[in-house]
């Protein structure tokens, strides 16, 4: 007979069971479970956390490379800025501040005693990562010229016959009636105009108008133009050329006229003729100078005439030997008078000569500044009424040069240029750049550039 189950339990190899009594296996196996995941937990914590610190490490060391890199940046922009005005003879301050976006460097000048070295310093400080550079320039005396004819605001105008055998760049207008240019014609800025001009190459302007070229016309407005042998095209909306300034400054010019005074000064008599060979310069002439009766003038360094310079009777000028490659200044520049003064006038055939030595050349250099007065006013700051030929090259940058006759002629460089009657300009090219025999000379050369911070 089978015994029946005692009330609330049951037996189970002979001894009472409790129905309401928990399994105490199971809890122990669910805490361990708790604990381990917990302590896995613990361990993915402590093993990201080890994982994230060379993050933001990294991530702060790339902010302060951008940083520094920005800082950088501000310290060469602070330093190729002042160095250009510098070498272009542009005003500046002895401290400068450079703006680069939102960003400010700040460069110092120090000019050494004498002037002969001029230190440049320029810091760049983002978020308190400092970079500093410097560049030490040395006074050089080289002077640059990018292009053979070249011209200011005032432009480049032909008339009769003229012609120009070679390239033409001005930052006014080029205008003839249908003249001729061999080579390329370039006016550059938004107001540029080339009219009436036929140029065997291409023509660059803002605006063309009654013109034929052998080659292409870039332009924005145009009418007229004529493409002569098919080898081109016509290109509207074509972007404008940038003007450039002129090679050699007002300041650059004044210290060739402090070298000149340091050869000696001459008062009298007034006006100073010379009709006979001698060799002149360094030299500061204080009154007007003539050169006439076949007279070949031979210049050893910078003469500065404190007044007008006119050629006659087929008077010659050389450069001295002792020069070598080097190149000198003849300067008309009366202080007093810039207006109607400071001429060079070249009435009979003159013939230029270079020292002996391939690369030396004479500037003949005007310091009028009557530039408004235009092709057709009284006023002529070189007017080469007759021939000339040699390694010459005439220069005004704020006045006008007038050619009357056909000249060979290194280089032209003037606020305005008028051509007229049947006269042909021809010019060498590859003039990029002139020694000069005296320093302080035309340029800042870079001697030592270097980061100090």
């Amino acid at each position: 007979m089978t015994q029946a189950p005692e009330a609330h339990g049951i037996l189970r190899n002979g001894r009472k069971l409790n129905n309401n009594v928990p399994n105490i296996n199971n809890r122990d196996k669910g805490q361990a479970v708790i604990v381990l995941i917990m302590f896995l937990l613990l361990v993915a914590l402590s093993l990201t956390s080890r994982a994230t610190g060379p993050v933001r490490t990294d991530a702060e060391l790339a902010r302060d490379l951008y940083s520094s890199k920005q800082a950088g940046a501000l310290s060469d922009a602070g330093i190729e800025d002042v160095t250009y005005r510098i070498k272009k003879a542009f005003l500046y301050d002895a401290i400068e501040y450079v703006r680069l976006g939102l960003l400010t460097s700040t460069t110092t000048v120090v000019t050494a005693t004498g002037g002969s070295s001029k230190t440049v310093t320029a810091l760049g400080d983002v978020d308190s990562r400092i970079r500093q550079k410097g560049v030490t320039l040395i006074k050089g005396d080289r002077v640059e010229f990018n292009y053979g004819v070249q011209t200011g605001e005032g432009g480049f105008a032909l008339a009769n016959t003229a012609s120009v055998l070679g390239n033409i760049y001005a930052n006014g207008p080029v205008t003839g009636a249908g003249n001729t240019v061999t080579g390329t014609v370039v006016s550059a800025g938004p107001s540029g105009l080339i009219s009436g001009i036929y140029a065997t190459q291409s023509l660059y302007a803002h605006t063309i108008q009654n013109s034929s070229t052998g080659g292409s016309a870039y332009y924005q407005i145009g009418s007229g133009i004529n493409l002569i042998g098919g080898g081109g095209a016509l290109y509207p909306d074509s972007p404008d050329r940038a003007t450039s300034s002129m090679p050699i400054s007002d300041a650059q010019i004044a210290e060739w006229e402090a070298d000149a005074v340091a050869g000696g000064t001459i008062s009298g008599p007034c006006p100073y003729k010379i009709i006979t060979g001698v060799t002149i310069g360094p030299i500061k002439i204080n009154c007007d100078l003539e050169l006439s009766n076949s007279a070949v003038v031979t210049i050893a360094g910078p003469v500065w005439v404190n007044g007008n310079i006119s050629f006659k009777n087929s008077a010659g000028v050389k450069l001295a030997s002792a020069l070598g490659s080097n190149s000198t200044a003849f300067i008309a520049d009366k202080l007093t008078n810039r207006i109607t003064a400071s001429l060079i006038t070249i009435l009979n055939s003159t013939t230029f000569t270079d020292s002996g030595t391939a690369g030396s050349f004479l500037f003949l250099i005007s310091g009028n500044t009557a530039q408004g007065m235009g092709p057709n006013g009284a006023v002529t700051a070189i007017d080469l009424a007759n021939t000339a030929s040699g390694p010459v090259v005439l220069y005004s940058n704020h006045g006008m040069i007038t050619l009357g006759n056909s000249s060979q002629l290194k280089s032209i460089t003037g606020y305005l240029v008028s051509m007229k009657n049947s006269a042909q300009l021809i010019y060498d090219e590859g003039l990029e750049s002139a020694l000069f025999d005296t320093g302080p000379g035309g340029s800042w050369d870079v001697d030592v550039w270097k980061e100090t911070q």
